[in-house]
């Protein structure tokens, strides 16, 4: 459903297609656990949703990489970052397994590929050996800007700077950029963390000071609901944290954000359905009163569902007490 849902729409004809037949198969796994000489509870959760609305490119004639070349400074250099080849690499992978197997087909596939394997691993892509023999060659040529994009969600890094680069050195980095992005009207906030005030999030109108709980102005993160603050400062404090986050505009009016990539369907940031996932689960299994806000929340809450349900125990910090035996 979320592959379909990407190319043609959240609830377009053939997308609701797949999802008939994923309620289906979840229907006949009901129908099978009946019988078993087991109890069985079921308990069906999504990790996101998915929003729609024309893309940053065709709302504005400029990608976000486009937009973020063009505010910095005259002679940064700009990694722009394309999608990975997944197919090619699944098959790579799927080849190098089969060719490793002691059966007519791996034999097979092993004469097939000689001229293609490298320490046992099958690269069908021409050239792909050679780029990785060239990958030291390659890290001298440390770019001083990446963009990525997740949905509507982007990601800005500076990796000849050493740590996540601050408020204030961005400000000697590059004067107009984060300038240029917080008045974008397509881009509703940029995360950023301060050396003196911690993380922030700002907008056209306003910043949102999220380690002191301070708003100045408007506030940017109003439109994402009231615990868009929680999910934020919760990616805030990831170590992998980007050196700035931006997020599109949601317009309310229409149900709508600009994804960052070109898609119908996306997800990764804030903003409409995907922000809305979902746990479907037996009523006598209780959810907590306070906002489930990120996944080792929920995860808690399921483990909590398994000592309900007679599993071992956890301690506090998640770790399991015992193993059942048997």
């Amino acid at each position: 459903y979320d592959e379909v849902a990407h190319h043609s729409g959240v609830e377009r004809r053939d997308t609701l297609a797949v999802l008939r037949k994923v309620d289906r198969q979840l229907s006949r796994i009901e129908r099978a656990a009946a019988g078993a000489p087991r109890p069985y509870k079921f308990v069906v959760l999504s990790d996101h949703g998915q929003s729609q609305g024309a893309t940053f490119l065709q709302r504005y004639d400029e990608s976000l990489e486009d937009l973020v070349t063009r505010l910095c400074e005259p002679g940064a250099t700009l990694s722009l970052t394309e999608a990975a080849d997944t197919g090619g690499d699944f098959l790579d992978a799927e080849l190098t397994s089969l060719a490793r197997t002691d059966s007519a087909a791996g034999r097979t596939v092993a004469r097939l590929t000689r001229s293609r394997r490298s320490d046992g691993d099958v690269a069908l892509t021409e050239g792909r050996r050679e780029d990785e023999e060239d990958a030291d060659a390659a890290e001298k040529q440390i770019p001083e800007i990446v963009v990525m994009a997740s949905g509507n969600l982007g990601h800005v890094t500076f990796p000849r700077e050493p740590g996540r680069v601050t408020l204030e050195r961005l400000q000697e980095l590059h004067p107009g950029l984060l300038h240029g992005l917080r008045t974008h009207p397509g881009i509703a906030f940029a995360l950023v963390r301060s050396e003196t005030r911690g993380a922030v999030a700002l907008g056209a109108d306003g910043a949102h000071w999220l380690d002191e709980g301070v708003v100045e102005g408007v506030d940017p993160l109003t439109a994402f609901g009231p615990r868009a603050a929680d999910h934020v400062r919760r990616t805030d404090g990831f170590s992998t944290c980007p050196d700035i986050v931006v997020n599109s505009t949601y317009w309310a009016e229409t149900d709508e954000v600009a994804a960052f990539e070109e898609l119908v369907g996306s997800h990764g940031g804030m903003g409409g359905e995907q922000s809305h996932p979902f746990v479907c689960a037996p009523s006598d299994l209780a959810l907590p009163d306070e906002p489930l806000v990120g996944a080792e929340h929920v995860h808690r809450v399921f483990r909590q569902w398994l000592t309900q349900l007679g599993h071992p125990g956890y301690t506090d910090d998640g770790g399991p007490r015992g193993l059942p035996r048997g």
